[in-house]
Parts: structure tokens; C-alpha cells; sequence
């Protein structure tokens, strides 16, 4: 052993001349003769000491066979002097972590070991603790040359680990489009296996990245674009949630299914409604996409917009051709007039009304989307929804007989609210609204943002400060 740890081969080559040596004595942390001289780079006294027979299986107190330790330092002159030894195991497992000496050598991105342990048998097969086969580390250490290595001798590629991922599912997920295509050049590769717990597969991972380009050379290879994962939901539905615009388009090109309902009953359009993305609603639009499903709720793209406040989001399903205004949600019968009116939002409401939206629908307890709109002008203090109240009665908004009937409304209020006294701060912002009507006009929103910022129900209208509309 001190003649291994000095590198002095003329002492080693004297001592092995003896009878009866013991090549595989074992220092107190396990290191053989073979293990020093491997751990000090000496391949001339290790040559020797292979030649001799030395047993270049042992493990030390680590669990490290020579091999390991020479794959783990990257030093290949050394390993192949190692792979020169007769009945060398090249496939012992390290037992905290289970990789062999093809996982080190993986792990630190050496090919070229990693070639000469493939050359000489070494099983790529094997799993460590996690479950990662060498190629699985290679793409989880995004090691391309590693890899192609371990893919032209043959690995198989749609082994899972404990997580259930196999490589493409990994690279995938990483976004390297480059290490995809590696694994793309390799026989039998599965391309639509799908991770047990979520159903996933590689294209639904590039669907959650956004990564177009990985995308791309999955459907070229031939990925399953219709492929739904545990919750129903496709590549598309996750890409729409994501607002991944260039992956929708992408996938729509495809011929991916547009109209494909997850287990909640959304599609992609729902989808890209719900997280409030335009430019991905857009492309849906513009593809075609049915605009008029319902989801498991009784919901439409358009009630759902309508709910959310979202104007824009509403105008664009607006653009969509076949879009039925009036479907109403099983459960209540609401429309999406009726929730907009509900939500006090006047902009949608406008939209809505101006697309030929049904004011005169009722709901399962018989009330308009107009009738909802007065019942929130009586419930508040000021007449949030006064130009809503003005557009269902007549869609053209400013139409001056219905002016006058809400001239007629607003002098009662006004009666109600303390008679002649103009003084208060509530009498004159109704006066305001009054004399908006009058004239045929809806207070603008910067008004009604003001108003809804000097008037609050906790505010004592013979107190509140002055202030001018």
C-alpha cells in the first residue's frame, strides 16, 4: 500500500515478486492497494498491480470500487487501465446512492469514460435510488455529448424513475430543445408515455413551458396531440391556461382538437377566458373554436367574461362568428347580460347590448338583466349603474324620451333625498346626474370614479365636504 501511495512502481514490481502476497488488504477506511493507486493517479503501479490479479470489485468504507473512483475523477487512462483487469464488475451500485460507475462518469459529463465503460459492457439500464437511469442523468445534467454517447449504444429511453418521468419527459420540461433531439434520434423511443399520477406526457410539460420550439420537434417526431392527462386536460387547454400564444398557434396548426372539454367542462377557449389572456383568446377565436359551450358550472366563455368585468376579454369572443349572446346557465338562467348587470359593469353591458344581446331574458327567478340593474340603483346610495339603467331601456343610450323619464325618476329622488335643499353633498351629485340626463348624456367614468370616491354609505351626507362634479 505505501508503495501504491508513492507511485513507486520498482518497489511495487519487487513486492509482487514475492509468494503469498495479499494484494486486497484493506486499510480502516476500506482502500485496497488497487484504490490508492487510483486515487493518486498512478496508471503505471495500477497496471501492475492489475496485472497481478488485485480484486477491483472491493468496495471501501464510501461503498467506491476503483472504477467508481476513476469514473468519478474523470480520468480515463486511468479507467481503461481498470477495464483491463479480468472479472471486473463494471455494474456495482455505490449503496447510499445507487449509481454505478456509469452514473459518475455521467454525472460529471466525461463521454469519453462514459464511451470506454459502454464499450466494455457497463449496463445503462440501471437505476440509482431516484430511479435515474445514466440517461436520465444525462439529460437532468443537460450533458448533450454524454447523452448522444449513451443513446447510440442503445439505452432504452422510455424507462421512468421513482417520479414516474422518463428522459423526454425531463428534457422536455428543461426546455433543451437540443437535448430533445438527441433523444429523438434514438430507436423505439415512446413519445407519448404519460407520468402515472398526472397523466402527463413530454408534449403536455412543453405545453406547460410555453417552449415552442421543443414543441415543434415533438410533433414532427409524431407526439399524440389529442393525449389528455388526469384532469382531461390536452396540450392545448394547459397552453391556453398558460397564455402561451405561439405554443396555441402551434398546436392549432397541428390540428389539435379545439372544442376538447377537460373533466370540468373547459375548453381552451374557457381556459385563456378564465386566466385573462386576449392574445391566446384571439387565436382560438380566429381558429374557430366553438364559442357556445358550457362547462360543467352551466358556464360559457361569454358569461364568464361577462362575470370577470373584463370588457376586452368580452369584445373579442364578440368577434367570433356563430356566438350565441342568450344561452343561459342551467342552474339560475342567468345570461351574460345578466351577469354583467349583477357585476354593475356598464362597459360590458354596452358591448353586450350593442352585439344584440336579449335585455328581456329572465332568469329561473324571473328577473331581466334590467330589472337586476334597478335593483342595485336602489341598494346604493349613488346611481352607480344609472347609464346601464339608461342603455336596457333603450339600446341607443341617449335617446331623450327616455332621458326624461329618468328626469322624471330623478325629482323624486330628489324629493326623497331632502326637497329644495341643494346644499348636501348627496342632493347635488343626484342634481348632477340629473342634469347629465336631462341633456341626453351618461356621466362619464372619470365622474363616476369621482363620485364613487366622495360618496361612501359610511359618509353623512349633511356633512360631506364639498366638492364640484
Amino acid at each position: 500500500m505505501i508503495a501504491a501511495r508513492s507511485g513507486r512502481t520498482d518497489i511495487t514490481n519487487i513486492l509482487l515478486e514475492g509468494k503469498h502476497v495479499n494484494l486486497d488488504i484493506q486499510e480502516e477506511n476500506g482502500d485496497t492497494a488497487v484504490i490508492i493507486a487510483v486515487q493518486r493517479r498512478k496508471p503505471v503501479t495500477l497496471r501492475e498491480l492489475v496485472r497481478a490479479g488485485s480484486d477491483l470489485n472491493l468496495q471501501n468504507q464510501e461503498g467506491l470500487t476503483p472504477l467508481m473512483i476513476a469514473a468519478r475523477s474523470g480520468r480515463t487512462d486511468i479507467t481503461n487501465v481498470l477495464l483491463e483487469g479480468k472479472h471486473i464488475d463494471l455494474d456495482i451500485q455505490e449503496k447510499r446512492t445507487g449509481w454505478s460507475a456509469l452514473h459518475f462518469s455521467v454525472e460529471r459529463g466525461d463521454s469519453a469514460t462514459t464511451e470506454a465503460l459502454l464499450k466494455a459492457g457497463a449496463n445503462p439500464h440501471l437505476k440509482d435510488k431516484d430511479g435515474d437511469t445514466a440517461v436520465i442523468m444525462a439529460v437532468k445534467s443537460h450533458e448533450p455529448d454524454t447523452l448522444r454517447e449513451l443513446v447510440r449504444a442503445g439505452s432504452d429511453l422510455n424507462l421512468q424513475n421513482n417520479e414516474g418521468l422518463t428522459p423526454l419527459m425531463i428534457a422536455a420540461r428543461s426546455e433543451r430543445t437540443d437535448i430533445t433531439n438527441i433523444l429523438l434520434e434514438g430507436e423505439h423511443i415512446n413519445l407519448d408515455i404519460q407520468e402515472e399520477c398526472t397523466g402527463l406526457s413530454a408534449l403536455h410539460f412543453s405545453a406547460d413551458r410555453g417552449d415552442s420550439a421543443t414543441t415543434e420537434a415533438l410533433l414532427k417526431a409524431g407526439a399524440n396531440l389529442h393525449l389528455n392527462d388526469k384532469d382531461g386536460d390536452s396540450a392545448l387547454t394547459l397552453a391556453a391556461w398558460c397564455g402561451h400564444t405561439n405554443f396555441v398557434v402551434k398546436l392549432v396548426k397541428a390540428g389539435a382538437d379545439l372544442d376538447l372539454q377537460n373533466k370540468n367542462g373547459d375548453t381552451a377557449v374557457i381556459m385563456a377566458v378564465k386566466r385573462h389572456e386576449p392574445a391566446t383568446l384571439r387565436e382560438l377565436v380566429r381558429a374557430g373554436s366553438d364559442l357556445n359551450l358550457q362547462n360543467q358550472e352551466g358556464l360559457t366563455p361569454l358569461m364568464i367574461a361577462a362575470r370577470s368585468g373584463r370588457t376586452d376579454i368580452t369584445n373579442i369572443l364578440l368577434e367570433g362568428e356563430h356566438i350565441n349572446l342568450d344561452i343561459q346557465e342551467k342552474r339560475t338562467g342567468q345570461s351574460a347580460l345578466h351577469f354583467s348587470a349583477e357585476e354593475g359593469d356598464s362597459a360590458t353591458t354596452e358591448a353586450l347590448l350593442k352585439a344584440g344581446a336579449n335585455p328581456h331574458l329572465k332568469d329561473k327567478n324571473g328577473a331581466t338583466a334590467m330589472e337586476i340593474t334597478e335593483q342595485r340603483a336602489q341598494s346604493s346610495l349613488v346611481s352607480k349603474t344609472l347609464p346601464m339603467r339608461v342603455m336596457m331601456t333603450q339600446p341607443s343610450l341617449y335617446d331623450s324620451q327616455y332621458a326624461l323619464r329618468y328626469q322624471r325618476q330623478l325629482k323624486s329622488e330628489r324629493d326623497d333625498l331632502g326637497g329644495d335643499d341643494t346644499s348636501s353633498s348627496l342632493t347635488r351629485l343626484k342634481l348632477k346626474e340629473l342634469e347629465l340626463v336631462s341633456e341626453g348624456k351618461v356621466p362619464t367614468a372619470g365622474q363616476q370614479s369621482q363620485i364613487k370616491m366622495k360618496m361612501t354609505p359610511e359618509m353623512d351626507p349633511e356633512h360631506s365636504p364639498d366638492f364640484n362634479l
